[in-house]
């Protein structure tokens, strides 16, 4: 580490005494043992942190769930390494899981829009409400644009705009009874076995949303292809995925169309044999 190497501030949420126990040496801890509005999930600890702490501009920070660890298999100390080197270049770090999920759908929206159907409309009618109308349908995410739960390490100036965006979401589904608020706060069907209302999922994908449609934000992804791939029988599709990402990629760099006809043409084989 040198003079001119950013401080790294990693934290880990812990809910319950054997999440307490789980951290592991080297994060700090965002204490959420009260756990007041489990219904928030990780933006709950997340938004009391941002809104109370003065921040350092030159400083970068993280915010993991106790599952970091086992999705990514990173230690503390190769995330702070990966995060130092990545920084002269970076306002955004980005360690997101299931690379299959990022790379067979369109985006983070047509993915989550897979588990519950009306998700996508849903955010679109919210988007529309606070003035920034955005076709979802035909948003194309890549590897450096994707990521799940939240895991990544990002300067202030970025998370404050997270944090805006969020916000506005939170005082939609805080606010009085409305057909906006019951179709972001519905319950989601992504998980059989727990009621996750639809707000977390929108939540977690703002990320994903202002980096596609925000480039200016500068975005180092580590290689997510090492990282827990889904539980779906997509992650028999390895070499189609690497494929499929990188078409992606240089879609978004020179929008020559034949990227995503080639893109388009190898995901429908894949989602074919599911």
């Amino acid at each position: 580490m040198t003079a001119d190497t950013p401080t790294v501030h990693l934290h880990q949420i812990a809910y319950s005494p054997a999440t307490l126990a789980s951290i592991e040496a080297g994060y700090r801890l965002l204490d959420n043992l009260e756990n007041l509005r489990p219904d928030w999930f990780e933006y709950w600890p997340i938004r009391q942190y941002l809104l109370s702490q003065t921040l350092d501009e030159n400083a970068f920070y993280g915010f993991f769930s106790p599952k970091f660890g086992n999705k990514t298999h990173l230690s503390h100390a190769e995330v702070m390494q990966f995060v130092e080197q990545a920084a002269p270049r970076a306002d955004v770090v980005l360690f997101s899981p299931q690379p299959d999920m990022s790379a067979f759908f369109l985006n983070v929206f047509e993915q989550c829009e897979t588990f519950d159907p009306g998700l996508t409309a849903a955010y679109s009618k919210f988007l529309d409400s606070i003035g920034r109308p955005t076709p979802l349908t035909q948003l194309v995410m890549d590897s450096r644009q994707v990521c799940f739960s939240n895991y990544f390490v990002a300067r202030p100036a970025f998370w404050r705009e997270w944090l805006a965006l969020n916000e506005a979401l939170f005082e939609v589904c805080e606010g009085p009874e409305s057909a906006l608020k019951q179709a972001l706060c519905q319950s989601s069907n992504y998980s059989p076995s727990t009621a996750i209302p639809r707000k977390v999922f929108l939540m977690e994908r703002a990320v994903s949303f202002l980096l596609a449609t925000q480039p200016h934000w500068r975005t180092v992804a580590y290689n997510p292809f090492g990282f827990d791939w889904s539980g779906s029988r997509l992650n028999e599709h390895p070499i189609d995925a690497y494929i499929s990402d990188a078409l992606k990629i240089a879609f978004r760099q020179n929008k020559h169309p034949q990227y995503l006809e080639a893109y388009m043409s190898v995901r429908g084989k894949v989602m074919r044999q599911m």
